[in-house]
């Protein structure tokens, strides 16, 4: 499925900040999809079309500063930024008892949307999370976030053409299967690494991947009361399983999923058993029969 042909629409929460995303189905059960580092909305190719039309309605939602959302020059890109958007995009669409699905930093987004959801009094907005892969807690930052503390580093990544080795270094760390760094797979994320505005962007957000406040933010997930699932691969070399393990004892209720021979994007390697879990994940904690 190429979800290029799914309409895009846009979200705008002010002049310079401009949400796009794509919708998919039209069933009951609202399901926002939120992308990882350097990625946007395509990265959820193999794993939309699982989900019923007749029963789920996807929002595949690209971040600002990736896919076809706007990319300011002067923006807060902080995970917490995200989040705020994130929270704005619901209240926009007029959704509520929404499942967040959140990868990578996505999962990092989603799970602190959650929180300022809990703080906000909004917990109306929110169903259920899920979590692939997210970071919950500080831990080394991913290379291209080292490379781009230098500053001069990152000036010329902004300023020169970024080959496609960029893109396969990511993905045989992302990949336990290095056959799925073909064409198909560096074309998807290549957008990221192609326009000023988006590689200026990209430094912005990994410049700001740690929030001041971690400490104060991870002393609130035992306070959450939603169902929340953890989703991981077993060989993930990006945001290591410890973080699922963490989470899952902080979390009162949360399930950890761990998908064996698969590295950091699950939705990419396992995209049918990503499916049945989130699917079952959904059917146990939302519906009701």
């Amino acid at each position: 499925m190429d979800l290029a042909n799914l309409p895009l629409n846009q979200c705008h929460l002010s002049e310079r900040e401009i949400l796009a995303y794509r919708c998919y189905g039209s069933g009951p059960l609202p399901v926002v999809l939120v992308h990882g580092l350097a990625a946007r909305s395509e990265t959820w190719t193999d794993l939309v079309p699982l989900f019923p039309a007749d029963r789920y309605t996807l929002y595949l939602l690209d971040l600002l500063g990736s896919g076809a959302s706007s990319k300011p020059s002067q923006a807060d890109y902080s995970i917490r930024g995200h989040s705020l958007r994130l929270l704005g995009f619901l209240d926009q669409q007029g959704l509520e008892q929404v499942t967040l699905v959140g990868h990578s930093l996505g999962g990092a987004v989603v799970l602190l949307t959650a929180v300022e959801a809990m703080l906000g009094h909004a917990d109306r907005l929110l169903a259920a999370m899920v979590i692939m892969a997210g970071p919950g807690y500080i831990q080394r930052l991913p290379l291209m976030a080292e490379i781009f503390e230098n500053r001069l580093a990152a000036a010329l990544f902004v300023a020169l053409y970024a080959p496609d080795l960029w893109i396969k270094v990511g993905l045989k760390m992302a990949y336990y299967d290095h056959t799925l760094v073909d064409r198909e797979h560096i074309t998807r994320y290549a957008p990221c690494y192609r326009s000023r505005e988006a590689k200026r962007a990209l430094v912005e957000t990994c410049r700001s991947l740690v929030p001041l406040d971690q400490e104060q933010i991870a002393a609130r997930y035992r306070d959450l009361s939603l169902p929340v699932l953890l989703l991981w691969g077993s060989h993930d070399r990006i945001v290591p399983l410890s973080q699922g393990t963490r989470l899952e004892a902080a979390i009162a209720g949360a399930e950890l999923r761990v998908i064996q021979e698969c590295g950091h994007n699950p939705q990419e390697e396992k995209p049918a058993e990503t499916f049945g879990i989130i699917d079952s994940f959904i059917t146990r904690s939302i519906v009701r029969y």
